[in-house]
């Protein structure tokens, strides 16, 4: 006679895990400690360890395999940390959502660590643990990821639609994991550009439990359908029920930029980095905005923790070190600005964009101190740098047009002026600046003639090419939006106009391989000058629409 054993297979089998299939990598800098680690591990059953001593060698073997799962110290001696390591790794797309990667720290820093995650791990382990404790918790999170697996792989293929049909199938389907899949469906609305709909899951999840990133997630959605003081009066719930929600201060700031309220995003970001202050990108913003407030001494304080608590960040780049200079020189700090650049000088070396920042900043120490044949040589490196195509950001470019001014190059002068117009032809502020320039070279009338060409050609284009689409002429508004490319080539705005345009025409008249070719150009170039724009998801969607429909395939990198 058979015996119920009241368990179902499937559900049984859904719950195995084949610990021995699993590739691993253990990332500690301590010899003892990382073949403990291997040892935990052993013990029960994953046996495909591979180990690294640093982040160096884990963004090594990374390359080499891919692996299931990552353990990771926190604290791995000098360059990255662990924290920076994960950074790296998603950022750069090397490890993907089905990864499992976990951070070991000790009591004493968990709270220091968490704060400080720009991007969390999948879980935190606190030393010591037990092999059994470790095990418990890997098995919750492979068996979420496994549940997930679908929704990824279609977020992964920026089939966002069909990820959404997943959360949906997980939340009708999967209890255990409702609360998951509502998260993951309402940041794939968000990216859709479906705000209301977003507004209102969040709403629903709200109505279940107060949970803060439900709340943080509803006031994202208000901010982008402009409804800031709604979005702003959840916000303050949010900082007054969970303080220590970072990303709320992040948030806030953003609200008040759009009510025009720069101090108070000051404030707020303040708030933010006194709870993290090791976040690279929350000081990169702090600098920025306290510098166009003119409190230099915050700007200052800012750019240096960029440099100093990010030390090895993937999101610290060349731009950094000329934000930090511009400050010190604008507080009379010649010197300081100087040993900036000695400091960093075999950092700024290894790279085009470095040289060009120690080449313009070395040009506007010069000129201050009244040194012009020592700014003219640094002035003749920068421009030779820019014809051999280096750009650097619209304020390091502003501040070589500058140089190029006070040395008597006011051809070149006005030449990277009108780029940086031209590519950023709606900053009030950037234009602001340019004409400021002007103004204290004695060339306002100059400056005034160069700005209303330069933004003139570009505005005119891209609204004649916007108006030509409106009435179904996509042909033509091709034309005129690939034109106001080539005039602005880091001009995101217009790239993914033009993107809109190209992918329009191919509906009407149907596939042409030029046409597509260019809509993926531009739209990469839109999203290496503005990541995280709302526009750049939904026109990605619609260009990977385009090439279903008509059966294309994109090459791979050779």
């Amino acid at each position: 006679m058979a015996v119920d054993s009241g368990v179902n297979p499937a559900s049984a089998s859904e719950a195995f895990i084949d610990y021995s299939a699993l590739r691993a990598l253990v990332v500690e800098d301590y010899p003892g400690m990382r073949n403990a680690l291997r040892l935990s591990l052993t013990n029960f059953g994953i046996v495909k360890v591979q180990l690294a001593a640093n982040a160096a060698e884990a963004i090594y073997q990374v390359k080499q395999k891919s692996y299931d799962f990552i353990l990771c110290d926190f604290n791995l001696g000098d360059g990255r940390d662990g924290q920076q390591l994960l950074e790296e790794l998603r950022h750069s797309h090397l490890i993907s959502l089905e990864t499992v990667f976990m951070m070991v720290t000790a009591e004493s820093y968990y709270e220091k660590v968490v704060a400080t995650a720009e991007l969390a791990p999948d879980d935190y382990m606190i030393k010591p643990f037990s092999p059994e404790v470790l095990r418990s918790r890997l098995e919750s999170i492979l068996l979420r990821k496994r549940a997930f697996r679908d929704v990824y792989r279609h977020f992964q293929a920026q089939e966002l639609e069909a990820a959404i049909a997943g959360c949906d199938k997980l939340i009708q389907g999967k209890p255990k994991y409702l609360v998951d899949a509502l998260r993951f469906k309402g940041e794939l609305l968000v990216t859709l550009g479906r705000f209301e709909e977003a507004e209102a899951l969040y709403q629903q999840v709200i109505s279940m439990r107060a949970i803060p990133w439900a709340r943080l997630g509803l006031s994202r959605a208000l901010h982008l359908q402009n409804k800031d003081e709604a979005a702003e009066d959840v916000l303050r719930d949010v900082m007054e029920q969970a303080p220590e929600m970072v990303a709320a201060y992040d948030l806030l700031s953003d609200v008040c930029l759009a009510r025009k309220d720069a101090p108070a995003a000051q404030v707020a970001l303040e708030k933010g980095v006194a709870i993290s202050a090791r976040t690279v990108r929350r000081q990169q913003k702090l600098g920025e905005i306290a510098h166009t407030n003119g409190d230099l001494d915050t700007a200052r304080t800012a750019f240096s923790n960029v440099l100093e608590k990010g030390r090895h960040s993937v999101f610290v780049t060349p731009g950094d070190f000329g934000n930090l200079c511009r400050v010190q020189m604008e507080q009379g700090d010649l010197q300081g600005a100087a040993d900036t650049l000695k400091k960093n000088k075999s950092t700024l070396q290894a790279s085009p964009e470095g040289q060009l920042v120690m080449a313009v900043t070395q040009g506007m120490v010069h000129v201050k101190s009244g040194n012009l044949k020592e700014a003219t040589k640094a002035v003749e490196e920068a421009i030779d740098l820019r014809e051999r195509g280096t750009r650097g950001d619209a304020s390091l470019m502003l501040d070589m047009a500058g140089t190029c001014m006070a040395s008597g190059r006011h051809d070149e002068a006005d030449g990277i002026v009108a780029e940086v117009a031209r590519n950023a032809h709606d900053s009030e502020a950037l234009l602001a600046r340019a004409r400021k320039i002007y103004d204290e070279a004695g060339r306002t009338e100059a400056g005034a003639s160069v700005l209303a060409v330069a933004t003139a050609d570009v505005r005119k284009l891209n609204n004649e090419g916007v108006v030509l689409a409106q009435r179904g002429d996509f042909r033509t508004a091709v034309d005129k939006l690939l034109t106001a490319c080539a005039e602005a080539p880091r001009n995101p705005r217009i790239m993914m106009n033009a993107v809109w345009v190209i992918l329009k025409y191919i509906d009407q008249a149907g596939m042409d391989e030029t046409m597509i070719e260019a809509a993926r150009r531009h739209l990469d170039e839109a999203e290496r000058q503005a990541p995280g724009h709302a526009r750049l998801a939904g026109l990605r969607l619609q260009l990977k629409d385009v090439e279903s429909r008509f059966g294309i395939q994109r090459r791979s990198p050779a």
